[in-house]
């Protein structure tokens, strides 16, 4: 694949790593290679003022709500990898360019694109998380 991709070993910035450490820990709770629940995510979140959003942006889930949605993923998925390709860093913003794919527990399997933006507070936590997808066309 052509372009300029980031690679993660040579990323330097503070919450570009916790960024990717927050999608790095999910991933690891949903392929169960961890004993981990969403509480590991804890460290990395300011939960009283935490927001996710998708891609209308019509609706936000608050912690609780989007732990909620998180157990739903977890029980409807076995397998979740994603592949960074590029991570851009602003001001207290960070936006990953993903490529994530699925298996859920049928073996039927899901590819998509996404941008994840995570906004950061001062004290480095995230506090809000939008998520932009776009779904790959079949071959």
């Amino acid at each position: 694949m052509a372009g300029h991709w980031t690679k993660q070993d040579e990323i330097t910035s503070l919450r570009t790593k916790r960024a990717i450490a927050y999608g790095d820990t999910l991933a690891k709770i949903i392929n169960r290679t961890s004993d981990e629940g969403w509480d590991a995510l804890l460290p990395l979140v300011d939960t009283e003022r935490f927001v996710r959003r998708g891609n209308e942006r019509d609706e936000e889930k608050d912690w609780s709500a989007y732990r909620a949605m998180l157990d739903e993923w977890h029980g409807a998925s076995r397998v979740y990898n994603k592949y960074l390709y590029r991570a851009t860093e602003a001001g207290n913003v960070v936006y990953l360019d993903l490529d994530e794919h699925s298996v859920m527990p049928d073996g039927s399997e899901s590819s998509l694109r996404s941008i994840s933006i995570y906004e950061f507070d001062d004290a480095d936590r995230i506090i809000a998380v939008d998520v932009c997808m776009g779904f790959h066309q079949p071959k």
